[in-house]
């Protein structure tokens, strides 16, 4: 029997640490049969089991069941030495660094070292280990060993290496090195590339800047480079400077996919979904069968409001096979926008799995329900609690959602009931029952619910809000509202339903130079239909009404069923 063969088996049991399969990976990836690795590595001590060696396999694998990791460092460490087995030191080293015995993980890196010379994750550590222990000798030869085996195996070994030295507690030396490594090699822009990463992830954001605005002035045509500084200019906040760049870099170097890849998202963040779709189709031109890009373009053509070049572009990728589930869920809400049902229910069904086959099953029950199917619906519902558990408190919001609008005020409540005796305390829960509850007069049920929510989360600003509003538009109690809206206003000044509460709860004190101010602030910001009823209300009652009226009849020419601009303007006007 083959040692390494049973080694293994013992070595991947419960403790793991993510070493077997790391290891494997790494054997793999470093290794492919037509490359020539730069170290040979030594020969096992023996080729058959033997005593001490079956022993001390044993003792450390029962000792890290047990959770005795000192005890299972020492055995791992010894296997190693007995067997030659590189897994082996690999464990060791890895159990060291989890009971943070760094001189014991130094210790057992070596070994790993030197039974397996080619692992870059063994050569990594070292680098890491030896740079903490101030032995610069030997973190320069394993760095030197890590470029050697990238060279080798065709990976970027400036990545590799700065991975290595962002894991050492000694920033300045790691620093000093990248650059040294750096500036042997001045014209691969892959170096300097990693001296920016290694910055970049120390949050030293200056640093990373400029390492990489010097790569691009040294190879103006790297496209890697651009991106990066991008994405530094995004963390600072400067998303125009962002897209100025890689606005430049697409037009000096046009036929990069990952300049034109990173302006396309950029611009999708930014929102300017019309040009994003423009660059995306540009991107589609240098790779035509990348799903991804394919897919974007798809969900792109949603958000524009293009349902049959969205539906051409999902059947592109049905046809080659690519992104079933979420081809389904989208040529489902592309039939389900077009006034087909069944069609649409029938991709919905198709989405096997992941939040997507979630929100294409709700999907469904609201079709069902829409079509008067109340009860199919309500029974998928319940179906998808028992199925989906991790979904059940979003599914009891769900099914009453449906059943508002069919069933009783009683049914309603008693489902949200049910509700919250399954998960109780649940903060949504208790906020759409209030919400319910105050609809149908229950103001004792809303102050209770959101007391409850803002005992579980003192600064939930939607619930210090809305019990807010609700005190101030349903009852005297001004100073208890303002204590609630105003703390909410702390916490989110620019919110424009929080700035309708505090226009409202002025015009109710009978501040009205206040309330048009902060009404006329939330409409700028979000004109929607009930600060409309607000805001033109305040107007009629000061005396400004045809301006009053402009306010209600522009909102009504955008929202010709709002309830609320009505309902206010009938109460004031009688019309």
């Amino acid at each position: 029997m083959n040692l390494r063969v049973i080694n293994a088996t013992l070595l991947c049991g419960p403790l793991l640490f993510a070493g077997c399969a790391t290891t494997t990976q790494e054997q793999t990836a470093d290794k492919p049969d037509s490359v020539v690795l730069p170290f040979e590595s030594p020969e096992a001590p023996m080729d058959e089991l033997d005593a001490d060696a079956v022993f001390s396999a044993l003792v450390g694998e029962i000792a890290a069941q047990r959770g005795d990791l000192e005890t299972a460092y020492r055995h791992q460490l010894q296997t190693a030495v007995l067997t030659g087995d590189a897994q082996a030191a690999e464990r060791a080293t890895r159990i060291a660094l989890a009971v943070k015995r760094r001189d014991l993980a130094l210790r057992a890196v070596k070994e790993w070292v030197r039974l397996a010379p080619n692992e870059v994750p063994a050569r990594q550590l070292a680098v890491m280990l030896f740079l903490d222990d101030n032995q610069p000798e030997k973190v320069t030869e394993n760095i030197q060993a890590i470029m050697a085996v990238a060279d080798s195996t065709g990976r970027d070994g400036f990545l590799l290496v700065m991975a290595a030295l962002a894991k050492s507690r000694e920033r300045d030396a790691g620093m000093r090195l990248m650059r040294q490594l750096a500036e042997a090699h001045p014209q691969d822009p892959r170096a300097g590339y990693a001296t920016a990463r290694l910055a970049l992830g120390w949050k030293q954001n200056q640093v990373a800047e400029k390492e990489i605005r010097d790569v691009i002035g040294r190879h103006p045509k790297w496209g890697r480079a651009y991106v990066l500084l991008s994405r530094i200019l995004v963390m600072k906040g400067d998303k125009d400077g962002a897209l100025a760049v890689l606005e430049k870099a697409a037009a000096r170097i046009p036929k990069d996919p990952t300049v034109n890849i990173a302006l396309a998202k950029l611009l999708v963040d930014k929102g300017d979904y019309e040009k994003a779709y423009r660059q995306f189709l540009k991107v589609q031109r240098l790779t035509p069968e990348d799903p991804d890009i394919i897919y974007s373009l798809g969900v792109l053509a949603v958000q524009l409001d293009k349902p049959e070049v969205a539906r051409r572009h999902f059947l592109q990728l049905r046809q080659n096979g690519e992104m079933p589930d979420q081809t389904s869920y989208y040529l489902g809400r592309l039939d389900e926008e077009k006034g087909k049902p069944d069609s649409a229910i029938g991709f919905y069904e198709q989405v096997g799995n992941g939040e997507l086959r979630y929100e294409a099953q709700i999907r469904i029950t609201r079709i069902l329900a829409g079509q008067g199917r109340l009860d199919e619906a309500r029974d998928r519902v319940r179906q998808l609690r028992f199925e989906m558990p991790e979904h059940s408190p979003q599914l009891y919001l769900a099914e009453a959602e449906l059943m508002r609008k069919e069933v009783s005020d009683g049914e309603v409540m008693a489902l949200y009931d049910k509700a919250l005796a399954a998960h109780p305390d649940d903060i949504p829960i208790l906020y759409a029952r209030a919400l319910f509850a105050v609809s149908i007069g229950r103001m004792d049920i809303l102050e209770k619910d959101l007391g409850r929510v803002l005992e579980l989360d003192p600064e939930n600003v939607d619930a210090l809000n809305a019990l807010g509003y609700t005190l101030a538009d349903q009852t005297d109690r001004y100073q208890e509202a303002a204590a609630y809206i105003k703390k909410a206003y702390a916490l989110r000044p620019g919110e424009p339903a929080i700035l309708d509460s505090m226009g409202w709860l002025e015009y109710r004190l009978g501040n009205h130079e206040e309330a048009l101010g902060y009404l006329q602030q939330a409409m700028d910001k979000m004109p929607d239909s009930e600060i409309a009823a607000h805001l033109g209300e305040v107007l009629w009652v000061t005396g400004d009404r045809q301006q009053a009226l402009k306010v209600w009849n522009r909102m009504l020419k955008k929202d010709p069923d709002s309830r609320h601009v009505r309902e206010t303007r009938k109460r004031l006007t009688g019309n």
